[in-house]
C-alpha cells in the first residue's frame, strides 16, 4: 500500500523528507502522480482539490497537514465514512501562544503609539496600565486557546474565555454558547479569535460584535479570515470604536495588492504565520496515525465532520 501526499506550501520538500524519514518503508506518492488509486490507503493533505479523495477506494484515514480542516469538510464528495484527523502538534500550540502573547503585549504596552511618535520624533510617555487590569477574551478554548491562556495568565492578564461547549480552565473565566458571547465581548479590552471556521463562526465578528466591544478595544485574528467581516472591521477602526487589530488570516490569501488592510494605520498584517506546522515533529505524529490505521487502532484527534472540526 502507499500514502497520498498533497501540499501547496513552499516547504513541501521539507515535509516529504521528514515523512520519508519517519516512514522509511512506505511509498509516498505526491498528487497528481498517484499511480493506481486502489493502492493508496492513507492520505496526508492540505487544500487538495475537491473530489480527489473520493477516487481512492481503500482509504483507511485522511490526515490534515494543519490544525484547520474547513477546506476538507467543505468538499461535497469527501468520503465521510473514512476517519479524518487534524494535526495537533504541541509545537504548533507553542508557536500560536508566542504569537498571541506578542500581539497582546504590543497593544497592551502601546507600542503602536510609540512607533507613531518615533516617526514624528516625539518624546511623550503614555499612561501605563497593569496587565491585571486588562481583560483578554480568548474566543476558542481548544488546544491553541488553552496554551494561550496558560502563557497570558503567566503574564498576569485577566482572562475570559468562550467556546461552543462548557470548559473549565484554571485562571480563565469561561463561558459558552451563542447567548454568552455578547456579554463576553462587552467585557473585553482585547479579543483573540482562535475559533475553527464553521457555519456558526463565519462572519461572527461583524458590526454587531464590534459595537458590543469597549471603545478603544483591540482585535487579534489568528484563525480564519472568514470569521471577520473585513469591511465592517475597517469601519469600526475608522470611527475609533476599535483602537486597532492584528490580523494573521484573511478571506482571500495572499492578501491582494492594494487591499485597504495593507496600509491601514491601525492594522498590523502578518501572512498567516501564527501557528506554522513543523515538518520534523508533525511527521512523527502522522507516522503514528499511519500505524494506527493499519493496525486497526483508533485515530487520534478525530474530526467531527458534523461540527466542522
Amino acid at each position: 500500500m502507499a500514502i497520498l501526499f498533497h501540499s501547496p506550501w513552499d516547504n513541501a520538500d521539507q515535509w516529504l523528507a521528514a515523512l520519508r524519514m519517519a516512514l522509511p518503508d512506505d511509498e509516498i506518492r505526491v498528487w497528481p502522480a498517484v499511480g493506481a488509486p486502489e493502492e493508496i490507503d492513507f492520505a496526508m493533505v492540505w487544500q487538495i482539490p475537491h473530489g480527489v479523495l473520493a477516487g481512492f477506494p481503500n482509504l483507511l484515514a485522511i490526515a490534515s497537514l494543519g490544525a484547520g480542516v474547513d477546506a476538507l469538510v467543505a468538499d461535497p464528495d469527501l468520503p465521510r465514512h473514512v476517519p479524518i484527523t487534524r494535526l495537533l502538534d504541541p509545537l504548533m500550540a507553542d508557536r500560536m501562544a508566542e504569537y498571541v502573547c506578542a500581539a497582546v503585549l504590543h497593544h497592551h504596552l502601546g507600542l503602536d503609539v510609540y512607533a507613531e511618535q518615533q516617526g514624528r520624533e516625539q518624546w511623550r510617555r503614555q499612561p501605563a496600565r497593569d496587565a491585571r487590569d486588562r481583560s483578554v477574551a480568548l474566543l476558542g478554548l481548544g488546544q491553541m486557546g488553552q496554551r494561550c491562556a496558560h502563557r497570558l495568565g503567566g503574564l498576569g492578564f485577566n482572562l475570559l474565555g468562550w467556546s461552543r461547549r462548557a470548559r473549565k480552565i484554571d485562571g480563565v473565566r469561561c463561558s459558552h454558547g451563542p447567548d454568552r458571547l455578547h456579554r463576553l465581548l462587552a467585557m473585553a479590552d482585547i479579543a483573540v479569535v482562535l475559533l475553527p471556521l464553521t457555519a456558526q463562526t463565519t462572519n461572527l465578528m461583524d458590526q454587531a460584535a464590534f459595537d458590543l466591544m469597549r471603545r478603544g478595544s483591540y482585535l487579534i485574528n489568528c484563525s480564519r479570515g472568514e470569521i471577520v467581516v473585513e469591511d465592517e472591521l475597517i469601519a469600526a477602526l475608522d470611527d475609533g470604536r476599535l483602537a486597532g487589530a492584528t490580523l494573521d488570516a484573511f478571506r482571500v490569501e495572499p492578501l491582494a495588492a492594494g487591499h485597504p488592510l495593507w496600509r491601514h494605520a491601525r492594522v498590523r498584517v502578518t501572512p498567516h504565520i501564527a501557528s506554522l506546522s513543523a515538518p520534523a515533529t508533525a511527521a512523527l505524529i502522522l507516522a503514528d496515525q499511519v500505524r494506527r490505521a493499519r493496525t486497526g487502532q483508533p485515530q487520534q484527534d478525530l474530526v467531527d465532520v458534523r461540527h466542522g472540526y
